[in-house]
């Protein structure tokens, strides 16, 4: 796969917040898809690749949404 999809894709994982393995996942499937290994139409393929992925990604907010619903709120926080 052309050097510049693999850095494209690194990039954006980044930016995005998202761990670095997200972007290893995602980049060997597409080099397996370019390569002939992996079958683009192949539901259970994508299925299974997807599945990898969710796996890898941090979805926004969840930080923040699990501090909510502990009920911690920094700016509930009285001072002495």
């Amino acid at each position: 796969m052309d050097p510049k999809i693999v850095e494209a894709i690194e990039e954006a994982v980044s930016e995005a917040g998202q761990p670095v393995g997200l972007a290893r996942k995602m980049t060997r499937w597409f080099d397996a898809i370019a390569s002939g290994n992996e079958d683009v139409a192949s539901k259970q393929d994508a299925y299974r690749h997807l599945e990898l992925l969710y796996a890898e990604a941090i979805p926004a907010g969840t930080a923040s949404a699990a501090t909510e619903v502990a009920g911690d709120h920094p700016e509930d926080v009285e001072e002495d």
